[in-house]
């Protein structure tokens, strides 16, 4: 029986992952996979019968992952630790007077305009 007094649940309980990303967390979630990668095999990468569209694809993510090295380079290295910390490129925090979560939006806040201004970055913002 239904108990009228009781709350209605929604149906769909939206995570916070589902939210559309921007354009700064889209290239450097593209970044950091890169910075992942294992690249000790030089020879052919996947397999020979992949599309078209997704050797397509991998290259984009490669110009995109350049370019956003490229601009963290002319960040200052407060910045850059901040994001390889966040990202886990690094598990050190090598500034113990500096908060690492300010860090990181000070860091993101400065990376952005940049990566507006690239030609292989600005297409990921509307």
């Amino acid at each position: 029986m239904f108990n009228a007094t009781a709350k209605r649940v929604p149906r769909k309980i939206e995570a916070m992952n589902d939210r559309q990303r921007d354009g700064t967390e889209y290239c450097l979630d593209v970044w950091a996979a890169w910075m992942r990668k294992d690249d000790r095999d030089l020879g052919i990468k996947g397999s020979r019968g992949e599309s078209e569209g997704d050797a397509a694809a991998a290259r984009r993510d490669n110009e995109i992952a350049e370019a956003t090295e490229a601009m963290m380079q002319s960040l200052i290295l407060r910045h850059r630790w901040a994001i390889w910390k966040k990202f886990g490129i690094t598990t050190a925090w090598r500034f113990p007077n500096a908060d690492l979560a300010e860090s990181y939006v000070e860091a993101v806040a400065a990376l952005e305009p940049l990566l507006r201004k690239n030609v292989a970055t600005r297409m990921q913002f509307g």
